[in-house]
């Protein structure tokens, strides 16, 4: 006899994406926007403790969601799987260097110059891809992880990158209140729409990779360590520079549209992410309805 399911793990299963979402932005903001308000008067040795803490928001609420709906073990398992083929490996591997070199090529085309020796050294690359996977690829178990298995059975993959990449750009405000951020002066409305097509970019390489999430976690970490290397030889006019990343970012999104279509962006049907999508009331059920179909919060 299948034991009963308790109404908090009926609530979660049924609204993942909204609890993920609100505990996401809760366990980030909370500390992060204490860190602006902290810097406003000095910069106490705490904030930089507080604004790693934040960043592991993305990562916390999941486990909370994946804990309270009764899926850990698979969507743990899920998240360590290497199983991915080898050519979504290279391309997570291969993809940041080409959008930033082309991002770069853009730039340069506007008037803008590169000064290679200001570039970090070669030694110091380590370092920064450890910084970006704890301060970046981190975040992925939550967004593509969580939130991407969940919205897009219900609204397509396309959409669900949308929606998804518009709430990380959103999520990162609290950052352009801090000085000394690495999105501190950067224009929001330039930021966001990079980010919301880098969003589906991740979406195509977790589809593809039949939903193991360390590829978008490779990814993303190799995003920001090409970003941050290259940036300090940009020499101009940093406006021009997100312009010419943004340019490159949609031609690669029209790309993979035109190439796989909105509803799966890959060749794959949509993975389940190691989570349960079976409907249920109070008790598990053992058919398909139309809310498996769909997926969660539809009440």
């Amino acid at each position: 006899m299948i034991p009963p399911v308790s109404p908090i793990s009926s609530f979660v299963r049924r609204h993942r994406f909204s609890t993920f979402v609100v505990l996401t932005f809760v366990l980030t903001w909370l500390p992060w926007l204490t860190v602006a308000w902290m810097l406003r008067t000095g910069r106490p040795p705490v904030v930089t403790t507080l604004i790693l803490i934040g960043g592991f928001g993305p990562f916390l609420a999941a486990v909370l969601v994946a804990a309270a709906g009764g899926d850990l073990r698979s969507w743990l398992r899920n998240l360590v799987d290497p199983g991915a083929p080898l050519r979504v490996w290279a391309a997570a591997v291969l993809v940041p260097v080409a959008l930033y070199v082309l991002a770069l090529g853009v730039f340069l085309l506007a008037g803008g110059s590169f000064d290679r020796t200001r570039v970090l050294p070669a030694a110091a690359v380590p370092a920064v891809v450890f910084a970006t996977f704890i301060r970046g690829g981190l975040e992925e178990p939550g967004w593509r992880g969580m939130a991407l298995p969940v919205l897009q059975r219900r609204i397509g993959a396309f959409r669900a990158s949308i929606a998804i990449g518009v709430i990380w750009a959103v999520w990162h405000v609290p950052l352009f209140l801090m000085p000394g951020s690495s999105q501190a002066g950067t224009p929001f409305w330039l930021y966001a729409p990079a980010v919301v097509g880098i969003s589906v970019i991740a979406t195509w390489l977790y589809n593809a990779a039949g939903g193991r999430v360390l590829v978008p976690v490779v990814f993303h970490t190799l995003s920001n360590a090409v970003s941050v290397t290259t940036a300090t030889g940009v020499v101009g006019d940093g406006v021009v520079s997100q312009v010419g990343l943004l340019v490159v970012v949609w031609a690669v999104v029209a790309i993979l549209v035109w190439r796989y279509g909105t509803d799966q962006l890959a060749s794959k049907p949509l993975p389940d992410g190691g989570l349960d999508f079976a409907t249920f009331d109070g008790s598990r059920g053992s058919g398909t309805s139309r809310g498996d179909v769909l997926g969660d919060d539809q009440a």
